[in-house]
């Protein structure tokens, strides 16, 4: 019986002056350095990535906001329904 392995390597990082050589700019192949560190350190997500986490996880704090602030508005209408239904009990 044999196996195979169906995993990839990853990719290996490649240096600036091997950036360099294939034809990049200095600012290029700098920039694509940067970017392959902050994948590899930095929790695997591109800045534009994060900025992209970030802006979903702002829209759910403030649409859990409006929801509690829904929920708050719900307990005030019952609250005041039962007030008024007890006032309107005494007449």
């Amino acid at each position: 019986m044999s196996y195979s392995s169906t995993s990839t390597p990853g990719r290996a990082t490649r240096t600036k002056a091997q950036l360099m050589a294939e034809g990049m700019s200095e600012s290029e192949a700098q920039d694509l350095v940067n970017a392959q560190a902050a994948r590899q350190y930095g929790g695997g997500m591109s800045a534009a990535e994060l900025q992209d986490f970030e802006s979903l996880i702002g829209r759910l704090e403030s649409s859990k906001m409006r929801q509690a602030a829904q929920g708050n508005r719900a307990r005030q209408r019952d609250v005041f329904a039962g007030g008024l239904a007890s006032m309107m009990g005494n007449f």
